[in-house]
């Protein structure tokens, strides 16, 4: 079974992505922001904190994001994974790579969705107005994409490295239109 990581900074396609190849290869989608926003909306106090910290633009502390992405695998043992926003460090990563060696599974790929700056900005600003004005993520706006990407660059580039070392990093240019993106990551996992 083809387990795969989509990384990118924020806005550069990865939800959209994992979606379609939900759709297209029977992937399971794992969203570390769906899975978040989940808890969020469930209204309890942990949720309140959560919110809280992704308004500000902030990352979830490792802890909580691993317990969460582990008990979904946990839940879904049998399927073939897609991760859309996780690992967004090396403590992550390797809480990861540890999961899939204590399951004898295999991460097969790490897709780069690589983006410049200012089309993330415009894709925000497309996004936030293409939405349902009852239904806009807390979450898109310009400020808080900013803070995202300074942390983006901050910790989650990092892990580039680690997963190039292993020779599991695949860049694909996130900027060409979402039908090309998806054929070629097709084209890399099968």
């Amino acid at each position: 079974m083809t387990n795969v990581i989509i990384l990118g900074p924020p806005g550069s396609g990865k939800g959209t992505q994992s979606k379609i190849l939900v759709e297209k290869e029977s992937f399971f989608q794992i969203s570390t922001g769906d899975l978040l926003r989940k808890t969020v909306e469930s209204g309890s106090e942990e949720g309140s904190k959560i919110q809280r910290i992704m308004e500000n633009g902030e990352l979830v502390p490792d802890e909580k994001v691993i317990e969460m992405i582990l008990s979904e695998m946990a839940t879904n043992n049998s399927k073939k994974f897609i991760f859309d926003g996780f690992p967004r460090n090396i403590a992550q990563a390797k809480a990861l790579d540890n999961a899939f060696k204590e399951k004898s599974m295999i991460l097969d790929f790490v897709i780069l969705l690589e983006v410049k700056l200012d089309f993330l900005e415009n894709r925000i600003k497309s996004r936030i107005a293409e939405s349902d004005p009852n239904n806009v993520r807390k979450d898109d706006n310009l400020e808080t994409l900013n803070k995202r990407l300074s942390v983006y660059q901050k910790i989650t580039y990092p892990i580039i490295d680690f997963y190039e070392k292993k020779n599991k990093l695949v860049r694909i240019d996130g900027m060409d239109s979402i039908e090309c993106v998806t054929e070629k990551i097709i084209q890399i996992i099968n």
